[in-house]
């Protein structure tokens, strides 16, 4: 590592701090994020994939095995569907109401439509299209969809999002320790990371 990089290094450990040199502050970010990613509206207006392949990237130099990473975030996707689900069971009749929807009907209609085509289906196909991800459970929730349904659908379809998109970046992140040192790796993901966030935000002007 060339020694120009040195304090650049040095200062983005002090920056990143706790956060990736502790095992449990990385499962509970990935906890929150996963959540965060699968909540009604707020999945839209968060970067959370690049934060989550930010986050697995880190995973293999702190110890995590991929089978705790994987049921980490396979609980806060099953959390942040079944918040967005009661969510929309409360808002019944009162959907189109929220702020957002005021200013994005297209976005509920087609939400809706997803739904009432695919019915139970939407839950698991939803969850792996992202605009359709923190929409389609709250649009469930307010058509009054069965909750035994909703979490038959959301059980099966968390684990199967969590495997997806958490093990094969976790398995790069193994491969990367192996060649880089920790400081490196830190550094790749945080440049990676702001031009994910740049690229997403741009997107969602683009939408919004």
């Amino acid at each position: 590592m060339p020694a120009m990089l040195e304090p650049y290094l040095s200062e983005l450990n002090f920056i990143a701090g706790d956060i990736t040199s502790s095992a449990g502050g990385l499962i509970l970010l990935l906890l929150l994020t996963a959540f965060a990613e699968s909540l009604a509206v707020v999945g839209l207006l968060v970067p959370g994939i690049a934060i989550l392949i930010g986050l697995t990237v880190l995973a293999p130099e702190l110890g995590i095995s991929p089978w705790t990473w994987w049921l980490v975030g396979t609980i806060g996707a099953f959390l942040g569907d079944g918040t967005s689900f009661w969510l929309g069971r409360r808002a019944q009749g009162r959907l189109h109401h929220w702020h957002f929807f005021q200013r994005h009907p297209d976005w509920l209609a087609h939400s809706h439509e997803f739904f009432t085509r695919y019915g139970v289906w939407s839950i698991a196909f939803g969850r792996f299209i992202g605009p359709l991800r923190p929409l389609v459970p709250v649009v469930a929730g307010a058509s009054a969809m069965p909750t035994s349904s909703f979490l038959l659908a959301n059980t099966l379809s968390s684990p199967a999002w969590a495997a997806a998109y958490l093990l094969p970046i976790y398995w790069l992140g193994e491969r990367a320790a192996l060649h880089f040192s920790r400081a490196s790796v830190v550094l790749l993901v945080m440049g990676g990371f702001v031009l994910a966030v740049l690229f997403m935000l741009w997107l969602k002007r683009r939408r919004f």
